[in-house]
């Protein structure tokens, strides 16, 4: 008989990191792996496809106590035997389940700490470690501050992300698709951005990027995610510098826009591991980026993208001479698809991932 595990996530909304939760359980053994997902926050996007699989989604109710009351009584009456977050915004969930003897394994896939709430985030990083027997870390760097706190006494791993590969017929047709439905010429340059309109983001800087390089040689851009209430002022800022940039809203499915572009250009302040990143770059597309956490874990700078700070300058400076040098560019494009497939196979990365699950020596949780 498969043994339960239970699964816990904050979301199911379009992003990310809910599409690598959603391979994690497509790569599991049946035979060995019985999962049950509970939601923490909303469903959305990803609720159907998850559920498709064969696996059963629980959103727990109430205020945070009652569904951490919840979830205790799910697992005591399900007997789970590991637990695994899918983020550190829930791995205090694992408190839930003290004196059960469940192996609890936790995630951290922001920079650090980044994405647990500002007010009180001191307790919040805290609780987000107590209830853990392992923290995987999607970034180097996160796992070298997770070890670096005192009370850090559970083993931290760090397991990158996995993308699927598009062929490369698939990869041309979604790019003639797309182009075509932004009247693009295939000699026009296409500067893609792509996530949330999140502060976080920061597509301000991208924006203020593209007035830069639009000033040296001709480019088109499209910015496409969910809209998190910074529309409006951006909108109001490409005008203000007088750049036709296309805000495409939500799009179904953000790798067939990816692969129509030339350049894409990451301008956030911080990140785990770029998700989006990675699907460019599998789609063989010259990638620009910020020095955000597990950069440096994917991104070999000359080789297999550009990276720069903070500075829209610099930035504007690397997508200039990838706009203007289309050698350059494929080069590096080729570069990026040949790395992700060697480091990046979402079967391997699950695998590893489920590896966790299974009972240490001795049956310590």
């Amino acid at each position: 008989m498969p043994e339960p595990i239970a699964v816990m996530v904050g979301q199911l909304t379009q992003g990310g990191s809910e599409r690598q939760l959603y391979s994690f359980l497509a790569y599991r053994d049946p035979a060995r792996w019985a999962p049950v997902l509970y939601v923490s926050g909303e469903l959305g996007f990803w609720e159907e496809p998850i559920r498709s699989l064969g696996i059963p989604i629980m959103l727990l109710d109430g205020n945070p106590a009652a569904k951490m009351a919840q979830f205790r009584a799910e697992c005591r009456k399900r007997r789970p035997a590991c637990f695994f977050s899918w983020s550190s915004y829930t791995n205090p969930y694992g408190l839930a389940l003290s004196g059960m003897g469940v192996r609890r394994i936790g995630s951290f896939r922001n920079a650090g700490f980044a994405d647990l709430p500002e007010r009180f985030r001191g307790l919040w990083s805290r609780a987000s470690l107590a209830g853990l027997s392992v923290a995987v870390c999607n970034s180097r760097e996160t796992r070298e501050t997770l070890l670096a706190r005192a009370s850090a006494s559970r083993q931290a791993v760090y397991v990158p992300n996995g993308v699927e590969a598009p062929p490369a017929s698939q990869s041309a047709a979604w790019r003639r698709e797309w182009r075509a439905r932004l009247g693009l010429g295939e000699s026009e340059i296409l500067v893609v951005g792509v996530g949330r309109l999140a502060p976080q983001k920061n597509f301000a800087r991208f924006l203020d990027v593209i007035a830069l390089v639009g000033a040296r040689a001709p480019v088109r851009a499209v910015i496409a995610g969910e809209d998190m209430g910074c529309r409006p002022e951006l909108e109001a800022r490409a005008a203000r510098l007088g750049k036709a940039v296309t805000f495409a809203g939500r799009v179904p499915d953000a790798r067939e826009l990816i692969c129509a572009a030339d350049v894409f250009l990451l301008t956030s302040d911080h990140e785990g591991m770029p998700n989006v990143l990675l699907e460019a770059m599998s789609a063989g597309v010259a990638c620009v980026t910020t020095r955000v956490h597990a950069v440096g874990d994917v991104v070999c700078h000359g080789e297999t993208g550009l990276v720069a700070g903070h500075d829209a300058g610099e930035l504007a400076d690397h997508v200039a001479r990838l706009v203007i040098d289309g050698t350059l560019r494929r080069r590096i494009g080729a570069n990026a698809r040949e790395a992700v497939l060697r480091g990046h196979d979402p079967a391997v990365v699950a695998a590893r991932l489920w590896e966790l699950c299974e009972p240490p020596p001795f049956g310590r949780a």
